[in-house]
């Protein structure tokens, strides 16, 4: 029954360990928050022991002194060797003023604790031996016994000789023995010793079941349950399930920073979980506080355990440091390489904006042209098509006046009256119907162009005019240039058309340029750009 009884307690150990996976980061990010407050809690230790020389100075006999200076002994036995020696060698002092044997020796059972934690084994052992203990209660001999097995325990670890560590470890397995006879049954003080025992025996099994009778105990304490994880530890690693080892340490670790302690060693075996995990920047940060421990107790053993690791998990840290400097190296280059095809890529981006944008302006120029040209072209038709009706109509006067003339002259020819005919040849008159023709013109251009003259003029300084007010034709000048609007440019056919010298038309054509504010080849342009503000015929 038993064997099946030992075989479902390691499946349930198996399943735990399990659930154990998803704490160590949570666990790990607990520990990193404890240490951010090693200030407070030292803050507060310093606060406690200030209270205990406060508290002594009020003493009002030498049996309270002692009290007292025990109290801070105990507070300083696993903080400070340097201190805690000190009150020791006080305490000492006091009981011997009070010649009381049984203090005596619980001064000498103090300062032994004290020696064993600051790994001095042999002032340790050699202080316990000093001791009488028909002077001691059972509570005090199991606290003496339990004193010389974790003496025998240390030295067991730290022995080179296997023969010499056996020994040692059988000693302590007596010692704790005779610890566990002088407990009370069913105290907190009775399981941590049988926890102890499962560790001097190799019994991981029975240490576990310990350990979570002594989880489910009242009287549990902060610093009790910061021994009883890293003793824990230690039994889950010899069952091989290293992660539910990794969680009670670092559950060790958390509780030794809330107690402050600075002797224990977890925070230094977290750092070597941290290490062997890869995760460099934690073991670092843990090796270089359980260091700062070391040296704040003065404990020369840990210093050593800290040298054991320290130099692996350094090492470490220069070989991330050397990894993350050549990933900055490659990093950067690959940044550069970017940056530079990043600008490449801009400047490109704006040369192509830039002839987008020009290419644009060039298309909305060219646009605007197009536009100007096509309301120039409708113009233009417009004004062709009303002059082609003008012109018409304008024929048709002159050729049925001309008609009625000769059928009238060839009607008195054919009657032989050669006065008659020779008076209706001469009712013709060529220089009176060409006048009508300009006014015919005048009249029609104004039609299509009825804004011209006030434009045109506007070409001219103020107060200069060429065309009187109510004046129904227009002046020469005006005329030339309104000939010239409609395409009509020749200096020559413009003088057939008036009736002028070639001559006389330059000259008015140059009197009228040299009047105006701007020049030669800009006035014609401004005469061009004159637009007839009357709608194209559809």
């Amino acid at each position: 029954m038993y064997p099946l009884k030992k075989i479902l307690f390691c499946c349930l150990l198996l399943a735990l360990q399990g659930a154990g996976y998803a704490q160590l980061d949570s666990l790990l990010d607990v520990l990193d928050a404890e240490l951010d407050k090693r200030d407070f809690y030292l803050a507060k230790k310093e606060a406690e022991l200030q209270s205990f020389d406060e508290a002594r100075e009020r003493a009002q006999s030498l049996e309270e002194q002692f009290e007292v200076t025990l109290h801070k002994v105990m507070a300083l036995e696993s903080f400070s060797f340097t201190r805690a020696n000190t009150e020791a060698k006080r305490l000492a002092q006091l009981a011997r003023q009070l010649d009381d044997p049984q203090k005596i020796d619980l001064a000498r059972l103090k300062k032994s604790f004290i020696f064993l934690s600051a790994g001095l084994f042999n002032e340790a052992l050699d202080t316990l031996n000093t001791i009488n203990l028909d002077n001691f209660s059972n509570r005090l001999k199991a606290e003496y016994y339990a004193t010389r097995a974790r003496c025998f325990i240390d030295l067991s670890d730290n022995y080179p000789d296997l023969e010499l560590s056996e020994r040692s470890r059988e000693i302590a397995t007596s010692n704790l023995q005779q610890a566990i006879r002088h407990v009370a049954p069913d105290t907190i003080e009775l399981l941590s010793l049988k926890g102890f025992l499962a560790i001097a025996q190799r019994k991981p099994l029975d240490g576990v079941k310990v350990y979570h009778a002594v989880r489910k105990h009242p009287d549990a304490t902060v610093r009790l349950m910061a021994k009883e994880h890293g003793t824990v530890g230690v039994n889950y690693t010899l069952l091989n399930m290293h992660d539910s080892a990794r969680i009670a340490i670092i559950k060790s670790a958390i509780a030794d920073e809330r107690s402050v302690t600075r002797e224990a060693i977890s925070l230094v075996r977290v750092a070597r979980y941290a290490y062997e995990m890869g995760d460099s920047e934690r073991s670092s940060r843990y090796i270089k506080v359980g260091l700062e421990n070391a040296n704040f107790f003065d404990a020369r053993h840990r210093k050593i355990e800290v040298l054991e690791i320290l130099p692996f998990i350094e090492e470490e840290r220069q070989q991330l440091l050397r990894s993350q400097r050549q990933q900055f190296i490659i990093f950067s280059f690959l940044l550069s390489v970017l940056l530079l095809l990043a600008i490449w890529l801009i400047r490109r981006t704006i040369l192509q904006n830039r002839e987008l944008q020009q290419r644009r302006k060039a298309l909305l120029d060219a646009y605007q042209q197009l536009r100007e040209n096509n309301t120039a072209l409708r113009e233009s038709e417009r004004i062709k098509e009303q002059y082609i009706g003008y012109f018409f109509q304008t024929n048709t006067k002159f050729i049925t006046t001309a008609k009625k003339v000769i059928d009238k002259a060839t009607k008195a020819i054919y009657a032989a009256d050669f006065k008659e005919a020779k008076f209706q040849l001469k009712s013709f008159n060529a220089k009176q119907q060409n006048k009508q023709l300009l006014r015919d013109f005048d009249q029609a251009f104004l039609t299509l162009f009825p804004n011209f003259v006030p434009q045109f003029e506007a070409l001219f300084p103020p107060g200069h005019s060429w065309q009187e007010a109510g004046q129904e034709e227009l002046s020469v000048e005006i005329r030339i240039f309104a000939l010239m609007r409609l395409g009509i440019k020749n200096n020559d056919t413009i003088s057939k058309i008036l009736g002028y010298s070639v001559n006389t038309i330059y000259s008015y054509r140059s009197k009228v340029r040299g009047k105006s504010t701007l020049s030669k080849e800009d006035f014609d342009q401004a005469v061009m750009t004159i637009s007839s503000t009357r709608p194209p015929v559809t």
